[in-house]
């Protein structure tokens, strides 16, 4: 079957039906994925005028596979994964000032999918495996001839889920990214993500023990994300050889020149102005100048036990640092 016609068409919604999953989809034409999240790409296609119509298509799950066959796709150059606010935002924005970068940031619909299963169930259901592979072709189709690298930036409970894309994607780099706990724990504070609010994520993704008898302890409750975050990451350090450990503290310019040469992308003089001038603004919002703040000394004896585990992942990354560039050097 030739798919030619749906070229710009993209799943965004999964929902059920009759006990049965089904996608909606949205046509995204003219829609560049350059802003800091894919919902609000997606708000952006919504006011396109076929999206405007009574009846949107829907199709059942089936049709992600036979469609990603037909079609030619970037196959992903690495993997953003993050504890939230360590500066995930802003390098894959940065990314993406690259004319040759496709960047998706947080897609809701492979946040869907993942959803649907725990992590030992998707490791074995080979059907459903697909269904998220060939989700992530479609999302990385070759739509522009000079687009040659796809950086896809995950939701931070998605480290739940990092052996599937790791059976997936066994060459694939992943970039984990992170940051000192109070910062992070203070940024929550101030405007709090989704896996910051008890009973928003399932607890089991997010790796934490449910207490529903203290659920309106907000901070409480990010403070053990942390620390289950943190642990993901130290886990991920010493079993997986294509890990790349990165620190907020680093800077993103840092951390894009280390990584310019772990996976080869090309920093020429007109790039890295782009780079500086990006990292200048706040990552969320860029018409805002970015203003570091200094977070609330408060809850420090809180987060001992997520300092320490900080403190062995700063290990891990300074160790790697020393074995990249032994190898460089030799």
């Amino acid at each position: 079957m030739n798919f030619d016609h749906l070229n710009n068409w993209y799943p965004i919604k999964l929902y059920s039906e009759n006990d049965e999953y089904h996608c909606r989809w949205m046509y995204f034409k003219g829609i560049e994925f350059t802003d800091p999240f894919f919902n609000e790409t997606i708000l952006k296609a919504g006011c396109l005028e076929i999206n405007l119509r009574q009846y949107r298509p829907v199709s059942d799950l089936n049709i992600l596979t036979e469609w990603a066959n037909t079609i030619h796709s970037i196959a992903p150059t690495a993997f953003i994964f993050h504890i939230s606010r360590c500066g995930s935002t802003l390098l894959s924005q940065t990314l993406g000032l690259n004319d040759e970068h496709t960047t998706l940031s947080e897609v809701p619909f492979i946040d869907d999918l993942l959803k649907l299963l725990t992590i030992d169930e998707w490791l074995i259901n080979v059907e459903y495996q697909a269904i998220l592979k060939a989700t992530i072709g479609l999302y990385g189709r070759i739509n522009s001839t000079n687009k040659k690298k796809l950086f896809i930036k995950t939701d931070s409970w998605h480290l739940y889920y990092l052996p599937l894309f790791r059976l997936l994607y066994p060459s694939t780099p992943f970039l984990l990214l992170f940051r000192r706990p109070d910062e992070v724990l203070y940024s929550q504070q101030k405007k709090r993500g989704m896996h910051a609010v008890p009973g928003l994520i399932s607890d089991s993704i997010l790796g934490i023990l449910s207490n529903k008898s203290n659920i309106a302890n907000f901070d409480g409750h990010m403070i053990k994300v942390l620390e289950s975050y943190y642990t993901s990451l130290i886990k991920i350090a010493q079993n997986d050889d294509l890990s790349f450990l990165a620190n907020y503290e680093e800077g993103i310019e840092q951390i894009l020149n280390r990584l310019a040469s772990y996976i080869n992308i090309d920093i020429d003089e007109k790039y890295r102005k782009l780079i500086h001038k990006r990292c200048l603004y706040n990552a969320k919002f860029p018409d805002q100048v970015f203003k570091e703040e200094s977070p609330n000394k408060e809850a420090l004896s809180d987060l001992a036990k997520a300092f320490i585990l900080y403190t062995e992942l700063e290990s891990f990354r300074n160790l790697q640092i020393l074995k990249i560039n032994s190898n460089i050097e030799a």
